[in-house]
């Protein structure tokens, strides 16, 4: 690829993107809100005794529901058992409020938290500021930043960003081990996912005039969003194939809603019409899962951010190589497409000889931990990875606007790509030369267990 083509296709990116960051900072319309809106009940749910909603939070929240219709019916539903699923059922789930614009922070940070119990059966607490400040930590070598002066509570983000950063470790024994691509999936894929991998985020369209409330359930119904609608993520713990389309304020045309979890005023369950699109989201659908069964992550990357793959033909092949006394137990890398077979090899650090060799499956896009089938005893080493669809790399730093950019940084030695029989270094102008675009490093992790 070209450099004019790469940077055409980063542009698309960015325009996609941009509306994912404005959207998720919480903007409000500019319809004025009355001084006393009456507040939206919500179905099953209590605001919890720790859930604090700051006042930029309140006002914001206000202001952008005050357009939601109140209804009341004189027949209230109740839910049955066939055709309907609450993850909240199963786990432990906490009613916790966001900060000012923070819903994609709650929404990942549930996702997770969920996932975590139906792995481990247990609990893990993941606070959204922790996770916010070591998203947007200013004092890290490179990923992604806010510029002096932007409040981060307010600005807004991404699930791709979490899924970048954290898969490289976090709060000393965690790590994320999957970020599950799950855009255009089917109603039954979604239902199927939820059930095996915990709470899916989103992002969605959240246009005040299409909610409303029905005997106290909480709904919206937005069968065709527009670039402005969008400017929330929520995370979905289930559906109600029975839920009434009579209960929404844009009609719907069949029974049946997500039940999700609005970490936004009014806090708590939230219920999406299935006329809402879910292949028109501005943000990818991810299932998001973390582990503590790793004990260290080596890395020279921090995700891909806004950038394509390399490719170098039917199939590519990159190396990252790292200096680690252990036990190598497991690779972790990024890949864009469904269905797809990788090759792992552990090579000598001048790639000479092949120690362990794995082949592994990609079921689904997105980020992967692959654990070997058997640990390999390592100090100095490199992990190649061969990829049909091309190398997960980092990009050259840009502006996404005044206040967010991306900064990357490669030194030599550390990343490579082959073509014929020679390796070359990632961070050599030369390279970019035959690869015809400028790159960083290969985005390729090895994880230990001690």
């Amino acid at each position: 690829m070209n450099r004019t083509r790469a940077l055409a296709k980063y542009m698309a990116l960015l325009s996609i993107t941009s509306v994912i960051l404005s959207a998720c900072g919480n903007s409000a319309p500019n319809t004025p809100a009355p001084a006393s809106p009456e507040a939206a009940p919500v179905a099953s749910t209590e605001q919890p005794a720790d859930a604090s909603t700051s006042s930029s939070t309140q006002e914001l929240s206000t202001k952008n529901n005050s357009l939601i219709k109140h209804h009341y019916t004189e027949h209230e539903y109740n839910h049955g058992s066939e055709g309907y699923y609450n993850l909240a059922d199963d786990v432990d789930f906490e009613l916790t409020a966001q900060l000012s614009g923070t819903c994609w922070i709650c929404a990942s940070a549930n996702a997770m938290m969920t996932a975590y119990q139906l792995d481990h059966d247990d609990k893990i607490e993941l606070d959204q500021l922790d996770l916010l400040n070591i998203l947007y930590n200013d004092d890290k070598e490179e990923g992604i930043f806010l510029t002096e002066g932007t409040d981060k509570e307010k600005y807004g983000g991404s699930g791709h960003f979490v899924a970048c950063e954290l898969s490289n470790g976090f709060d000393d024994y965690l790590v994320l081990d999957h970020a599950i691509s799950a855009k255009n999936w089917t109603m039954d894929e979604y239902k199927d996912g939820i059930r095996k991998c915990g709470g899916l985020y989103i992002g969605i369209p959240d246009p005040a005039s299409k909610k409303g409330t029905y005997d106290g359930y909480f709904t919206m119904n937005c069968p065709a969003p527009s670039d402005g609608d969008f400017d929330h993520s929520i995370v979905v713990l289930g559906w109600d194939d029975s839920f009434p389309k009579d209960y929404f304020h844009e009609k719907a045309t069949q029974d049946g809603a997500w039940i999700t979890f609005n970490s936004n005023y009014p806090l708590g369950f939230f219920y999406i019409s299935y006329d809402t699109p879910f292949d028109q989201v501005y943000d990818t659908p991810l299932f998001l899962s973390v582990t503590d069964e790793y004990s260290k992550v080596l890395s020279h990357d921090c995700g891909p951010y806004f950038t394509e793959p390399v490719k170098t033909g039917d199939t590519t092949t990159a190396a990252n190589v790292f200096k680690g006394k252990g036990s190598l137990s497991a690779v972790g890398t990024f890949v864009t497409s469904d269905d797809i077979d990788l090759t792992v090899q552990i090579l000598t650090p001048d790639f000479s000889k092949c120690l362990y060799t794995q082949d592994v499956h990609a079921d689904l896009a997105g980020y992967h931990v692959f654990d070997l089938d058997e640990p390999v005893d390592v100090d100095e080493y490199a992990v190649a990875i061969t990829y049909p669809d091309g190398v997960p790399v980092e990009g050259q730093d840009f502006e996404l606007d005044t206040a967010l950019y991306t900064h990357f940084t490669s030194k030599p030695g550390e990343s490579f790509i082959q073509l014929g029989d020679e390796w070359l270094d990632l961070s050599d102008e030369a390279t970019w030369k035959q690869l015809g675009c400028e790159t960083n490093n290969a985005c390729i992790r090895a994880l230990y267990k001690d």
